[in-house]
């Protein structure tokens, strides 16, 4: 195997300092170019920290982006209210416009995940780092248009501005928070422990949205606008200070040739153009699919927010149509799901820790397929109960159920943490934007069609809107719907888990390889071990990975 291979087309060479004997002695110029040189050099430094093991600071701050998403969450919950009750903005407007929205920050999201990946190409990426710099410049983004989306007594046009203005920027805070575990640490251990603290700050966050809600609303009333813009207020000021505060906390790769992703867009002769850009926006966000690992994170991924989107969407109408119950007669549930839930996502980090996030998934999957088989029983039998033992016995198997869940949820994150490693064994290039705005990107699009589906098979089999009951056709179907979707996909996860070969043992060789091919080391020093198990994750030839396909870059020709 030639020696060449140890060197990508494209790549930037590995930064190499040598000292030269200076002949003549240096004019002003000179001297403010060299001073400035070190200056860059020491921002770099300071502004990036190599991955080895977090403090408990960096930790608790990356939390702070689950305690942050109260302002998301106030938006999901009461902005479509505030528009239709207040605003006298008919409904069908206001879910026009929020679909709309949405579905601009789909478009968007890949685009946050390409620029993140290059802010180290810049002036201020350079000087911050690409993920914090990044994430100073959309925080004060989402606090304009936040704050702008709760203004009273502003024409249609403007909210509708407004609305795709918020929903477009939103993304980008969130692909930020995706790509930090793997951005953070190379460790395994603080992987799963940034994936804890991240679900414990947003449980802790929706939780704490809704007493404080309640509470304020006690106080203010609830029959004019002004309350909920005041509260709307509190969670713009809050949640934008931490981020602030996550953005000068978080830890992050330092600049080398690794993290220059912007030295992969470039040509033969070093230049790109504003055009191939755009192409390598949409060329990055589907070329990734040529990489085995991806494909079967892919699918993993799909099953569970598939069957996690369905039985939200169905969860009242299967509460009210197919067990009888009035809704209140389980809204306990929400509380006990809260304790219980802050217990589990502990004890799944705990457990992920120690036996890898392939099993945890499957733990989940099977502890979901079971309570969902036992809730399918209990709508069978439904007849034989009362509706104090049904209200009971349905609030013991959901919170049971958030074991499943948070098993699942908790898994799925942290082997998304892994998958940008495999990424830069093919590419060369640590691409953590990239995946994280993938996944938001489906996220959305899988809700939106979750929920337009489910609509769609419900009308089919007769379901009325407006009704107090419904046709035994649609109840039998909102049964099935409800417990057997969940059953059937999370066996399949399960499945597809056993074509994921990215265990910890795979994950360490992984490393240690593309560190030594980032420290200069030769592709032809290989050895078969490293070679089997790169091929296995990437999909593709050694020969064909560190940069010498044309996944980043189109034009790119190995």
């Amino acid at each position: 195997m030639p020696a060449s291979f140890g060197h990508r087309r494209n790549a930037t060479p590995a930064l190499v300092i040598r000292a030269k004997p200076c002949r003549f002695p240096l004019d002003g110029k000179q001297r403010r170019k060299r001073k400035r040189s070190a200056m860059t050099s020491t921002s770099i430094a300071s502004g990036a920290t190599k991955t080895g093991r977090l403090s408990s600071w960096a930790k608790i701050a990356y939390a702070f982006f689950g305690l942050s998403f109260t302002m998301s969450t106030m938006v999901n919950t009461w902005q479509m209210f505030y528009y239709t009750s207040f605003m006298a903005i008919g409904v069908g407007v206001v879910t026009t416009m929020l679909a709309f929205g949405k579905w601009a920050g789909a478009v968007i999201s890949p685009i946050w995940g390409w620029l993140s990946d290059r802010m180290y190409s810049t002036a201020i990426g350079r000087k911050l780092g690409r993920r914090r710099a990044m994430l100073l410049i959309l925080a004060p983004l989402n606090l304009l248009f936040y704050v702008l989306l709760w203004l009273p007594n502003m024409p249609v046009w403007a909210y509708i501005l407004f609305n795709v203005g918020y929903f477009a920027v939103w993304p980008g805070v969130t692909t930020i928070d995706y790509a930090l575990p793997s951005e953070m640490t190379d460790d395994s251990k603080d992987r799963a422990q940034l994936v804890v603290g991240g679900q414990i700050g947003g449980a802790i966050g929706s939780f704490g949205l809704s007493m404080l809600n309640a509470y304020l609303f006690q106080i203010w009333g609830t029959k004019t606008w002004d309350p909920y813009f005041k509260i709307a207020m509190i969670y713009a000021i809050a949640g934008t200070i931490l981020l602030i505060l996550a953005a000068f906390a978080i830890k992050e790769r330092p600049y080398d040739p690794s993290t220059d992703v912007a030295a992969a867009d470039k040509d033969a002769k070093g230049k790109t153009n504003f055009f191939k850009q755009i192409v390598s926006v949409f060329w990055n966000f589907v070329s990734v699919v040529r990489i085995r690992t991806f494909r079967n994170y892919l699918w993993i991924f799909l099953t569970q927010i598939i069957f996690r989107n369905v039985r939200g969407v169905l969860n009242s109408y299967f509460i009210i149509f197919v067990l009888l119950l009035n809704p209140q007669a389980v809204s306990v549930s929400t509380g006990i799901s809260f304790v219980f839930g802050i217990a589990f996502v502990t004890f799944w980090g705990w457990a992920t820790s120690k036996v890898g996030g392939l099993k945890t998934y499957r733990a989940g999957g099977y502890i979901t397929t079971i309570i969902f088989g036992a809730i399918l029983v209990m709508g069978l039998t439904k007849g034989n109960f009362n509706a104090t033992q049904l209200a009971i016995g349905f609030t013991v198997l959901i919170t049971a159920f958030g074991l499943g869940n948070s098993g699942i949820v908790n898994a799925q994150q942290y082997i998304q943490a892994f998958v940008p490693d495999v990424d830069e064994i093919v590419t060369g290039k640590r691409r953590e934007g990239q995946y994280a705005g993938i996944t938001e990107t489906l996220s959305t699009v899988v809700q939106a069609l979750a929920v337009a589906g489910t609509g769609i098979v419900l009308q089919l089999v007769g379901f009325q809107s407006n009704a107090d009951s419904q046709p035994a056709g649609a109840v039998n179907a909102l049964l099935y719907m409800y417990c057997l979707t969940p059953m059937v996909l999370a066996l399949l996860g399960n499945f597809l888990t056993y074509r994921m070969h990215l265990n910890d043992e795979n994950h360490k060789v992984l490393v240690a390889e593309a560190k030594r091919l980032r420290e200069g080391g030769s592709m032809a020093d290989v050895t078969p071990e490293t070679r089997k198990v790169v091929e296995d994750l990437a999909g593709m030839k050694y020969e064909e990975c560190w940069g010498h396909n044309n996944i980043i870059n189109i034009s790119n020709r190995g």
